[in-house]
């Protein structure tokens, strides 16, 4: 039964060798800390830098940190969220075409401890996991784009 259940399955690269065919991506600079998380992300899942590849993908993050859940004697926010938001589009090199668009979001949880740097280190890695969650969705997204 186990079998049958896995003669479905397919190994393949993420976004690689489709048709016999190897897809290369270059990624746009990073202007902000976020988006160099999220180009840093992208370029490993592609493979590396291409300075010839087939494929551009631009991108434009923003990454936004908020208090929620009020709390204490001052009502000082004691956790927060970060938002990283991803706006994409993958364009042939060749034609300048664009194979896809779109945008992307992920939000991570924190603590707001009452030290200052605490809360700004807390602040920062929160953002780095969030830019993480983008990158995934956006490779995802890249993926089922070159897949077609």
């Amino acid at each position: 039964m186990s079998l049958g259940l896995l003669a479905g399955c397919q190994v393949r690269p993420l976004y690689g060798s489709l048709n016999g065919q190897h897809h290369s991506v270059s990624v746009s600079p990073a202007d902000s800390r976020a988006e160099q998380t999220v180009r840093n992300e992208l370029v490993l899942g592609f493979g590396g830098e291409r300075a010839n590849a087939d494929y551009r993908l631009d991108l434009k993050v923003t990454s936004s940190v908020g208090g929620i859940l009020p709390g204490g004697i001052d009502n000082e926010f004691s956790a927060g969220r970060a938002t990283v938001t991803a706006i994409y589009a993958l364009k042939s090199a060749a034609t300048g075409e664009t194979v896809a668009s779109g945008s992307r979001f992920a939000d991570a949880q924190l603590d707001l401890p009452s030290q200052h740097f605490a809360q700004e280190r807390a602040k920062l890695e929160a953002v780095d996991r969030a830019a993480h969650s983008v990158a995934a969705l956006v490779m995802a997204d890249i993926a089922a784009a070159l897949d077609r």
